[in-house]
C-alpha cells in the first residue's frame, strides 16, 4: 500500500505542477495551444511516471541492499548546520547547482551515446509544458547520472530532496512553454523558454547547443552556448513524425534504434 500511495503522490504531484505551468502558458502565448492538443503529453507525463517507478523502485532496493552509500556519505549537512537558517539556504542552493550539474552532462550523454531513448524528448513539433516528456528508459540515465551520486550527499531530511526537486521540474517544465516571458539578460546565468528552445530547434546552427536545465552558464563553461536573442525557431526533428500517442512515444527508441 506504501507503494501504491508513493505512485500516486509522485504521478499527481507532477500532475500538478504540469498544470500550474499550463494555466500560467494562457497568459502571453506566443503560439496557443488546446487542451485537445495537449492531451498527449499529459498522458504520457503520467503513464512514463508511472512505469518509470515501477521501473526504479527494484533498482532503488538493490541500491540501498548494497549499503554503500552510508560508507562514502558527504556529510554536507553536518558541515552546514551550525550557520542555522543560512545553512539551510545554502544547502538548498548547493544542492541544485549539484543536481543541475549532473543533469547537463547527463543531457550531453543522452545526446552522444543514447540519442534513441532522447530522441522521444526531440520528437514533438509543437514545444510547450505538456510536451516536456521523456522516455521511461531516460530514468536509467537519471539514476546512473544524478540519484546514485546525490544518494552520497547527506541532508537534512527527506523534505529536502523533494523541494529541489520540485524547484527543478518546475524550471524544467517551464522551459518548453511558448510564452512572452523570459529572463533577458538573467538568461546568462538561468535558462528560460527562449533559451531552451533552440536545443529543439531543427535548424542545423542550433544543434548540440543549450544543453543547461537551470543554469545557462554550464553551456558558456564547456563551450555549448547560443545566445537565441530574437530567435523562435521550429522544432522537432526532420526525420521523425511527432509522435501522436502514447503508444508513438513508447515504441519511437526502438524504431529509431
Amino acid at each position: 500500500m506504501q507503494f501504491l500511495a508513493a505512485v500516486a503522490f509522485s504521478v499527481g504531484s507532477g500532475l500538478f505542477l504540469l498544470g500550474a505551468v499550463i494555466l500560467f502558458e494562457q497568459f502571453g502565448p506566443i503560439e496557443r495551444y488546446s487542451m485537445q492538443e495537449r492531451l498527449p503529453g499529459i498522458l504520457m507525463n503520467a503513464v512514463g511516471t508511472i512505469l518509470t517507478i515501477f521501473m526504479m523502485y527494484p533498482l532503488s532496493l538493490l541500491w540501498d541492499a548494497i549499503g554503500i552509500a552510508p560508507a562514502i556519505t558527504l556529510p554536507l549537512w553536518q558541515w552546514l548546520e551550525p550557520l542555522g537558517t543560512t545553512g539551510y539556504l545554502l544547502q538548498f542552493v548547493l544542492l541544485v547547482l549539484v543536481v543541475d550539474f549532473l543533469a547537463y552532462w547527463r543531457h550531453r550523454t543522452e545526446h552522444k551515446i543514447f540519442w534513441p531513448v532522447h530522441a522521444v524528448h526531440h520528437s514533438p513539433r509543437e514545444l510547450h509544458a505538456a510536451n516536456d516528456i521523456g522516455h521511461p528508459f531516460q530514468a536509467l540515465f537519471s539514476l546512473a547520472f544524478i540519484g546514485i551520486p546525490m544518494s552520497l550527499i547527506q541532508v537534512d531530511g527527506p523534505a529536502v530532496p523533494f523541494v529541489v526537486g520540485a524547484f527543478t521540474s518546475m524550471l524544467a517544465i517551464y522551459i518548453h512553454s511558448p510564452v512572452e516571458l523570459h529572463f533577458g539578460p538573467l538568461r546568462r546565468i538561468v535558462v528560460d523558454n527562449r533559451y531552451h528552445r533552440i536545443h529543439h530547434s531543427l535548424e542545423e546552427r542550433h544543434f548540440n547547443k543549450n544543453f543547461g536545465i537551470c543554469f545557462s552558464f554550464w553551456d558558456t563553461l564547456f563551450g555549448t552556448a547560443y545566445d537565441p536573442g530574437e530567435e523562435w525557431p521550429a522544432v522537432g526533428l526532420a526525420d521523425t513524425p511527432a509522435p501522436r500517442t502514447v503508444a508513438d512515444y513508447l515504441k519511437l527508441p526502438f524504431r529509431r534504434a
